[in-house]
């Protein structure tokens, strides 16, 4: 067994530096070419269109908005690897390490546009009116490869049957160091998320459309009083980031010291880890937003990785290097919570924790859905609770042993699935530059018309039972 893991280990270590660098960062960077750069020509119409117009929208008639969506993506991103994996970018990767995660962040925001553009073309309507989308659907459909759809899934169901366990296992981590009884702790976490994952993604939504704008504020509330408090170590730190993004950083006081290989490896790892991006779990999320075209739905992807891997890990990195907790010995678990907690006294402490209880409770409920989708997708509906019941019950192994013992096991299927998803993504290139193009060349047609694919299948499965008319269930996606 021991040998498995120190395999597993070496394959995570190697197939997030150097080739996830190319295989998501560099076709982030090729679909940006090709798109015209648009996360940065267009950022101002992209925000102007999602979050300024539609925060806090609702949808209607028992539908989801795009808002409703997004918060649900939100809850699985804004999670440990904020707050924890971005601590482990910084610990195990150096400063440097920072500089990676946001070159990731850059391009990661195309990368999520464009599984999520594939994942609104090829969704379809469930048997609840509720549309589904995503990886386990869009795949296959996308490609004409009918294993590839199953093959993700089972690698899916693998990595995120313990990874929603690594985000419990979180905030368990930091409950303790406040101490709080580890086992106590984890069945209260493990009962409440089952309280909100038992209504399935709509009671997912409701919880998150309200909980996701309060613990990001009061979060970035934390880390700006932090920030400002160690503020004339404010220029050194981001001197610091660059400079050893291209030399490594030798070790002194606890810190272990990084080569530029590891500066990268962590980087990129924490930061696709923090967003999600290439991935295609969260485009199950966005797939259920009732918007007009596909497009719509995508620049609300772009602000998911912008808000969460460019404003928020960046938040915790210079919380971390200004207050100077990065050169300690410490578990990236609770580094950012005793950062907090140094620089503002208990008070801080408990902030930090509140911070990553939530982000990590949110992040588990949405991880359950994504395992959910993967379990229907290849056993059937009514294999749903079963896997739902069963990912809650794991939930009490994260609490008991914590992130870091999972972290390499997680590490290892996320690069498998990643990889698979992002085959995906290149082979719908040309596709998702038409409905770019199809969209921005007139945004205002958008406003009032319904894409006309979406429209013939609205039509079909509103009513099944006529003759000739398929079920939902087997709807061909046009």
């Amino acid at each position: 067994m021991e040998l498995v893991l120190n395999g597993m280990q070496a394959f995570a270590n190697w197939i997030w530096g150097i080739p996830m660098l190319l295989w998501i960062v560099g076709g982030g960077l090729m679909m940006s070419l090709r798109l015209g750069f648009l996360q940065f020509t267009k950022l101002g119409f992209i925000l102007k269109n999602t979050i300024g117009k539609s925060m806090g929208k609702k949808g209607e008639n028992g539908k989801f908005s795009g808002w409703q969506a997004v918060t649900g993506a939100l809850a699985s991103t804004l999670g440990a690897g904020n707050i924890i994996g971005t601590a482990m970018a910084i610990a195990l990767g150096g400063p440097g390490g920072v500089f990676w995660l946001w070159l990731s962040g850059f391009f990661c925001c195309i990368v999520k546009y464009c599984e999520t553009t594939i994942a609104m073309k090829y969704r379809k309507m469930g048997p609840k009116k509720i549309w589904e989308g995503g990886p386990q659907i869009y795949l296959s459909a996308a490609t004409g490869w009918k294993w590839l759809s199953p093959l993700y899934a089972i690698l899916v169901i693998c990595g995120l049957f313990l990874a929603s366990s690594a985000q419990i296992g979180s905030g368990v981590d930091n409950l303790v160091k406040m101490g709080t009884p580890r086992l106590g702790t984890t069945v209260i976490l493990t009962l409440l998320v089952g309280l909100v994952v038992i209504g399935g993604i709509k009671s997912l939504l409701t919880v998150t459309e309200k909980l996701v704008p309060f613990m990001s504020v009061l979060y970035m509330v934390g880390c700006i009083i932090v920030i400002a408090m160690n503020i004339n170590h404010l220029p050194a730190a981001i001197l610091l980031i660059f400079k050893d993004a291209f030399t490594g950083h030798a070790a002194f006081g606890g810190f272990v010291g990084a080569t530029i290989t590891q500066s990268i490896r962590w980087g990129i790892a924490r930061g696709c880890y923090s967003n999600d991006a290439g991935t295609g779990v969260t485009t199950i999320l966005h797939a259920v937003a009732d918007v007009n075209h596909p497009i719509q739905q995508s620049m609300w992807a772009v602000f998911e990785v912008f808000f969460d891997t460019i404003v928020v890990c960046s938040m915790t990195c210079l919380v971390i290097l200004t207050s100077g907790i990065w050169t300690e010995k410490l578990d990236p678990a609770i580094m950012t919570a005793t950062a907090f907690e140094q620089s503002m006294g208990t008070l801080g402490g408990i902030l930090a924790t509140i911070a990553v209880v939530l982000f990590t409770f949110t992040t588990a409920c949405a991880q359950i859905t994504f395992t959910e989708a993967q379990i229907v997708s290849l056993v059937g509906e009514k294999y749903r609770k079963i896997g739902r019941y069963g990912m809650v019950l794991l939930l009490l192994l994260g609490g008991t042993v914590g992130i870091s013992a999972l972290i390499p096991y997680i590490d290892f299927f996320t690069g498998l699935y990643t990889f698979f998803n992002m085959l995906g993504v290149y082979w719908c290139g040309s596709m998702i530059v038409s409905l770019t193009k199809e969209y921005f060349a007139d945004p205002l047609r958008w406003e009032t018309e319904k894409w006309p694919a979406w429209v013939k299948i609205e039509q079909a499965s509103s009513s099944p039972a006529e003759k000739g008319s398929p079920s939902p269930h087997t709807i061909p996606i046009i």
